[in-house]
């Protein structure tokens, strides 16, 4: 049986330009401008944009639900005002309580005199 013979060596040259180009090409295409990392990183903006685009929605719901029942609902109206605006009925008693971080801070100042 008999063996060919070697390629001469400009096909050899040849040859390994062709693989160094296929490997450019390949590197290129994964970490290129447009490549596989950058499609990856596109998809998840992507994703999170989708997710705001959502929570946005659910609010302009809920606030148009808001200014609709504003509109058309006068105990809701009187509701609203009254929690927000601090308005009080005549003989009415408003109890307010003080959050954590208010009373921490009263008593840091009793200790500090």
């Amino acid at each position: 049986m008999a063996l060919l013979p070697p390629p001469p060596k400009k096909y050899k040259a040849v040859l390994a330009a062709g693989v160094v180009l296929l490997v450019l090409f390949v590197f290129g295409a994964i970490y290129g401008s447009r490549g596989v990392v950058d499609l990856q990183r596109l998809r998840a903006e992507q994703r999170r944009l989708e997710q705001l685009a959502f929570q946005q929605q659910q609010t302009n719901a809920r606030l148009r639900d808001h200014i609709r029942r504003i509109h058309s609902d006068d105990r809701y109206l009187e509701r609203w005002a009254r929690e927000h605006l601090g308005w009080v009925k005549p003989g009415e008693i408003i109890y307010r309580f003080d959050d954590q971080s208010t009373r921490e801070r009263q008593a840091a100042t009793d200790l500090g005199r």
